[in-house]
């Protein structure tokens, strides 16, 4: 019983660090397209003068949490893994 609360437990944790990790306006997919699109538009013109620009995404606040709770998600994960076997 004890084994079953604690899966769930962690299962709820993962939902939670997922969450966390949602879709937001300045992710990295949201700035490839942006670049993508750029770079489609810069090439489809006759003598382009096309410059590469790395796009970095910013660390927000949230960002840095969701990073930091991915972390403890896995760390409990692996804790399960080496508690269950």
């Amino acid at each position: 019983m004890r084994k079953i609360l604690l899966v769930l437990v962690i299962f709820f944790i993962f939902l939670f660090g997922l969450s966390l990790g949602g879709n937001f306006d300045n992710g990295a997919s949201q700035l490839f397209e942006q670049s993508k699109e750029e770079f489609e538009n810069v090439i489809i013109t006759p003598d382009n003068m096309y410059e590469n620009v790395n796009l970095v995404p910013k660390d927000y606040i949230i960002n840095k949490t969701a990073k930091k709770a991915e972390k403890l998600i896995d760390n409990v994960i692996d804790k399960l893994f080496s508690f269950l076997s």
